[in-house]
């Protein structure tokens, strides 16, 4: 049986049309100058541009602002050229690096030269001497909680024992009934006492 198209009707064209933003447009295009442009041509000097802007610690939604693309644009790039994925991973890298050297300075403390002025009696002095920074207790415990987990682990355990005590009413059951209890493990414990007391 073959598929025959219904009488009066035309095939309909696909085609990628340009997003003009009639009928959805997300927030983030909001800032971006030609949202209704088809995506920006590749240039090699995009990758350079990139890196930087992930090294200041931008996002890739604000990357694609900032250079005035899509953010599938982005996304297609990160896929399709390999100098472009390297540019934006080098520069996130850079800018976690970056973070971590201040998280590790922040949880022991730190100190750098400065300079104080003051204004007496209308005469400004300058006086080196070297500001310091006390640990941070936050960056301490999270620090140690990720870098040494084995012995500052954030685990609360609690051990204990629950002890179940069921009475039972076995006054209503015959000896056969009673017995077959006591074959399958049910005894009379001391604490329940007995009914010979």
């Amino acid at each position: 049986m073959t598929r025959t198209k219904p009488p009066g009707q035309k095939r309909r064209k696909l085609r990628r049309t340009k997003f003009n933003g009639i009928k959805y447009k997300p927030s983030y295009l909001d800032k971006v100058a030609r949202p209704g442009s088809m995506p920006r041509k590749w240039e090699p000097g995009l990758a350079l541009a990139v890196c930087f802007l992930a090294a200041e610690g931008y996002t890739e939604k604000e990357i694609a602002e900032k250079i005035d693309v899509h953010l599938h644009t982005i996304n297609y790039w990160k896929r399709h050229k390999l100098d472009f994925k390297e540019a934006l991973e080098k520069g996130k890298q850079q800018y976690e690096e970056r973070v971590e050297q201040s998280l590790r300075e922040s949880a022991v403390g730190y100190s750098h030269p400065a300079i104080y002025f003051s204004n007496h009696e209308g005469v400004v002095t300058q006086t080196p001497y070297t500001k310091h920074y006390p640990p941070n207790v936050a960056a301490i415990k999270f620090y140690l909680t990720n870098r040494a987990r084995n012995r500052w682990a954030d685990i609360q355990q609690i051990d204990g024992v629950m002890l179940h005590k069921h009475q039972l009413d076995l006054t209503n059951l015959s000896m056969d009934q009673l017995s077959a209890l006591e074959s399958i493990g049910l005894v009379e414990l001391p604490e329940h006492g007995s009914d010979t007391d």
